[in-house]
């Protein structure tokens, strides 16, 4: 697991309180699609989209391209 850029701190503390070593690949998603979307939504510079890719040893599937807006949004509501 690695984070880099100028939001990674944020994204950290979202990834460091909800990883297990038993999560699903979905959960492990959902878990990294949340950090991008805390990271982002904190630090100015970030964009305002969430791009997941899986690295795998055969090279990397993208896993989504989201909206920061609408994430924290469903986020806030508790539908995640």
């Amino acid at each position: 697991m690695f984070s880099t850029g100028c939001g990674n701190s944020y994204a950290y503390g979202v990834v460091d309180s909800g990883y297990r070593e038993d999560m699903t690949v979905e959960e492990a998603y959902e878990l990294g699609r949340r950090g991008i979307a805390h990271a982002t939504h904190r630090d100015a510079y970030s964009g305002g989209v969430v791009n997941l890719y899986h690295m795998q040893e055969d090279g990397w599937i993208k896993v989504c391209k989201e909206d920061v807006s609408e994430l924290i949004h469903q986020y806030k509501k508790g539908m995640f």
